[in-house]
């Protein structure tokens, strides 16, 4: 005997996709803030990381330049031009890497969505002293590792300008990626009527999480 299905029946495929919009659906709640907590400006902390990314880059070319005049071989225009042109085209190659790669885990604008809004009656924002101080032990410490792997891949690769491109290119790269990013936190502030902020307690760095106050 046959038995007809009812019309009102829920297909398989609705139940799956109310599971899955249930899953997605996540609500943040509200952060209070304690008074020794810091606001640090989101989308400028992405500007400046891409600022020192790119400055270290520069760093290394001097680095690099003084240790191939302290060589055997010495420095040479022809030793400039290979390391211009290695890092120039290693940045070309690693800028649409970079931009697909970090999208995933390694950019600043992937965690706007786990923003929590700033609760507390005293909201304190960096001055440039706070500022001041975590560009250079950013600068300090991503320009000590960069030298390391630069020495490494030298020591590795040899001289002659090659190791010291790709370095170089790889780190400009990054920044300039970098700094884009902090321009779509800014379109995204302006979208949204918020600003993001990443708090944390001093004197640490950069804060240690995400929070955003809505603009009057």
């Amino acid at each position: 005997m046959a038995f007809a299905l009812p019309m009102h029946r829920i297909p398989p495929g609705a139940t799956l996709l109310a599971v899955a919009k249930k899953k997605r659906t996540r609500v943040v709640e509200p952060v209070t803030l304690k008074d020794r907590d810091l606001l640090w400006d989101y989308p400028r902390l992405s500007h400046l990381y891409g600022l020192v990314l790119m400055g270290v880059s520069l760093g290394l070319l001097l680095l690099s330049a003084v240790l191939e005049a302290t060589s055997e071989d010495g420095w040479s225009w022809v030793w400039l031009g290979v390391v211009i042109g290695v890092a120039g085209i290693t940045g070309l190659i690693f800028l649409p890497l970079l931009s697909v790669w970090l999208k995933r885990s390694g950019l600043a604008s992937i965690r706007l969505p786990d923003a929590q809004q700033a609760d507390g009656g005293r909201l304190l924002e960096a001055g440039d002293r706070d500022w001041r101080r975590w560009a250079v032990l950013s600068s300090v410490v991503i320009f000590i590792a960069a030298a390391f792997m630069l020495l490494f891949l030298v020591a590795v690769l040899g001289r002659g300008g090659t190791a010291e491109g790709v370095v170089i290119g790889v780190l400009a790269a990054w920044g300039v990626v970098t700094m884009a990013d902090g321009q779509k936190i800014e379109m995204t502030q302006a979208e949204e009527g918020r600003r993001y902020w990443a708090a944390g307690q001093r004197p640490t760095g950069a804060g240690n999480r995400l929070v955003f106050t809505t603009r009057a």
